[in-house]
């Protein structure tokens, strides 16, 4: 290829965010058993590297395979995605898929970096953005933030997403208790923001160009903050009869008058990493 004559893009951080974040479609057998959202995840040690879709341990629950549909890479310019997909198809091996540690902590990731080779060796190399542990905040900066922050969440609200383009439904909201405190006891907090089924694994996000420093009442006009915050894996139900479920079963069903959303605080993904650094190949 004539590298003279290649061009290219620059993504904003924006949309970068949309690259990070697919739709699982879950299967037992040929028969397909949920949907779910999940997210690229990059394991670094030295040299070495990983990569891995991350999304919640219910998601792929009695799943013996899942399916997401990805990016192809441009082959005119540079590092950018061409507007082609491929569908991906994962098979649930116990070796490649690394359960978070907690058994109260709803995350998983399992071993991508093996399909996208394939697809690579197959002509149809793929396009991603993902996250990795330098998203995540500090325990400073965890203690720096507001008691009420703005907040995104990338996903697939009950399978929903822009199919003509294979993008995400990108969803604003608040936090509804501290980011930097524990909620009910748990690295976890809540955020006011419409949550569906097929939301569960969604990041969230904060990404603000300028912000109130909560320590000096500071404007920070021309600095921009980024940090992958956390994970939505659930939220409390109304039922028929009125009354109001905490907990319980794993499910993101949020009845429209709760309007909330339980987020698995971000940081939980590093005991991930301490589990595949061992593994991690050149």
């Amino acid at each position: 290829m004539d590298t003279k004559r290649m061009s290219s893009v620059t993504l904003s951080l924006a949309e970068k965010m949309l690259y990070t974040t697919v739709k699982i479609s879950g299967f037992k057998g040929t028969a397909p058993i949920g949907a779910g959202t999940g997210f690229f995840w990059l394991v670094r040690d030295g040299e070495k590297n990983a990569i891995l879709l991350a999304t919640n341990k219910h998601v792929i629950a009695n799943c013996d395979r899942l399916e997401v549909m990805c990016h192809v890479l441009s082959k005119t310019v540079t590092d950018s995605p061409s507007g082609t997909f491929i569908l991906v198809s994962l098979t649930i091996d116990p070796s490649g898929v690394f359960m978070h540690p907690d058994p109260n902590v709803d995350l998983c990731a399992i071993i991508f970096h093996g399909a996208a080779n394939q697809a690579e060796k197959a002509g149809t190399p793929l396009f991603l953005r993902t996250l990795n542990a330098e998203n995540v905040p500090t325990p400073d900066q965890w203690a720096d933030f507001d008691a009420i922050e703005d907040v995104l969440m990338v996903g697939c609200p009950r399978g929903i997403y822009d199919e003509a383009n294979n993008h995400p439904i990108v969803r604003r909201g608040i936090t509804a208790t501290a980011m930097g405190k524990d909620y009910n006891h748990k690295p976890e907090f809540m955020v006011d923001m419409a949550c569906f089924p097929g939301s569960s694994g969604s990041p969230v996000f904060i990404n603000q160009l300028g912000y109130v420093d909560r320590r000096t009442g500071n404007y920070m006009m021309d600095l921009r903050r980024f940090f992958f915050v956390g994970i939505l894996y659930s939220g409390p139900l109304i039922t028929n009869k009125g009354e109001i479920k905490l907990g319980g079963l794993p499910t993101v069903e949020v009845a429209a008058m709760m309007h909330l959303g339980q987020v698995v605080r971000s940081s939980m993904m590093l005991a991930i990493d301490d589990l595949i650094r061992p593994k991690l190949i050149s």
